[in-house]
């Protein structure tokens, strides 16, 4: 297989592409991450991301919001946004008291 010879310019013309990729290659990676990891520190949602995050329903969720007062503190479009400090607590509460709820009604049942 011929070699090929490689001048020193040539040479340096060639590790500073590879520079050049290596760092517009790494400024993509943090853009990419930085997105990705956007979605983790959310702190604001709407009644369908919350619906999405717990598994449920949009009509449970506003039940959950309208039952304990999570009053929306932004809007995004034509939907409203909650905290979702205040939007986790009225859902702990709310499946607390489904728990007990659904206990009582087992224990009813056995008697």
């Amino acid at each position: 297989m011929p070699v090929m010879e490689v001048t020193e310019g040539e040479r340096q013309m060639i590790f500073g592409l590879r520079k050049c990729l290596e760092e517009n290659n790494e400024s993509q990676m943090k853009t990419v991450e930085e997105a990705y990891f956007a979605k983790s520190k959310q702190t604001i949602y709407t009644k369908a991301e919350l619906a999405k995050k717990w598994g449920c329903s949009i009509k449970l969720v506003s039940q959950i919001l309208n039952n304990h007062d999570v009053k929306p503190i932004g809007k995004r479009g034509k939907e409203h946004e909650f905290a979702i400090e205040q939007a986790q607590v009225a859902k702990d509460k709310h499946d607390k008291r489904t728990l007990h709820d659904h206990e009582l009604s087992v224990k009813v049942r056995a008697m």
